[in-house]
């Protein structure tokens, strides 16, 4: 998992040149005025834009992925994200969904929690499993959000 933060200078420091890029793609738009919905950035590299209200972490699930990486970055708002860099008991989630990339699970092991502020940004590599769109401090946040999903050969 990587963390950082796109008003920052130095966010890019340390990141993979393919990670690079997307933040530096990101920060040319206006974030804000995104449509939700699939917005492709390459032929290869997409991002989902969604708005919505977090919920309670053990109401919903955690995700993982094998071939794809996660760059969450927040729009408005703000989100826990529950998450761990443990390598997961696959025994415990849910069978592979290859065709989305996914596996879930009701809790994570070994996890951890942050909270993303606007323009700040989480990388979830595959086999970390993550769980946002999680209330902060036990209230409900309306926020706004988008995923960059980039094939980890890219990596």
């Amino acid at each position: 998992m990587i963390l950082g933060d796109l008003t920052r200078n130095d966010f890019k420091l340390g990141l993979p040149k393919v990670i690079l890029d997307v933040c530096e793609h990101l920060k040319t738009l206006d974030l804000a005025a995104l449509e939700n919905g699939r917005h492709d950035i390459t032929d290869d590299i997409y991002m989902n834009v969604m708005a919505f209200d977090t919920v309670a972490p053990e109401s919903k699930q955690a995700e993982l992925h094998h071939q794809y990486v996660d760059v969450q970055v927040l729009i408005s708002g703000k989100e826990s994200i529950e998450y761990s860099v443990t390598y997961p008991d696959l025994t415990k989630y849910t069978s592979y969904n290859e065709q989305d990339d996914y596996q879930l699970t009701p809790d994570i092991d070994s996890k951890s929690t942050l909270t993303l502020r606007p323009k700040m940004f989480a990388v979830f590599l595959p086999y970390e499993p993550h769980k946002p769109g999680c209330n902060v401090n036990g209230q409900v946040v309306s926020l706004k959000k988008l995923v960059v999903k980039i094939p980890v050969n890219l990596i």
